[in-house]
């Protein structure tokens, strides 16, 4: 099982509660993105990881125009580009 990094994960956590996550890194605050996922959910940012990176294989394929390839991914859409971008990914069967 792929596992998504640490970066990967604080940034999905940024997403599933509303935080910027340029900003928190841009400042260098990242710790307070943990505490958030904390205070939110009650789980660690080790949890969170575990947890995304488990049900990562689940979510639908989708291709990248660019690349050609099928992936598993969380995402968000992009409201200034107008595309959706993922977060963390995963080649299928990869």
């Amino acid at each position: 099982m792929k596992t998504i990094s640490y970066d990967e994960a604080q940034e999905l956590a940024c997403a599933v509660l509303g935080l910027d996550y340029d900003t928190f890194v841009n400042e260098n605050r990242e710790d307070e993105i943990d505490d958030a996922l904390y205070e939110k959910l009650e789980v660690t940012m080790e949890q969170f990881q575990n947890v995304a990176s488990a049900l990562l294989p689940l979510t639908p394929p989708i291709g990248s125009e660019l690349t050609n390839t099928i992936y598993n991914a969380f995402g968000k859409e992009d409201d200034d580009m107008g595309c959706w971008l993922a977060i963390c990914k995963m080649p299928v069967n990869g």
